[in-house]
């Protein structure tokens, strides 16, 4: 029973995730994740001497000041 509700939810979150695949501010979303998780390995590489706070604060403006022209 319980390996098949975990097969239902695995297919479930497949099927949900390529229906959300096609949604244009998803496309956005995965673009500022991506953005957010080079600047924070970024600043623990560059040896800073900043704690984790200020290294997600940190890498969340950075993140968010990448900004990529629209297309009109």
């Amino acid at each position: 029973m319980i390996r098949k509700a975990c097969t239902i939810g695995i297919l479930a979150v497949g099927l949900t995730l390529t229906a959300v695949h096609g949604i244009p501010g998803c496309g956005r979303l995965v673009s500022s994740a991506r953005n957010f998780q080079e600047c924070f390995r970024a600043l623990k590489s560059a040896n800073a001497t900043a704690n984790p706070v200020e290294r997600l604060m940190l890498s969340l403006m950075l993140a968010n000041a990448r900004t990529t022209p629209t297309q009109r």
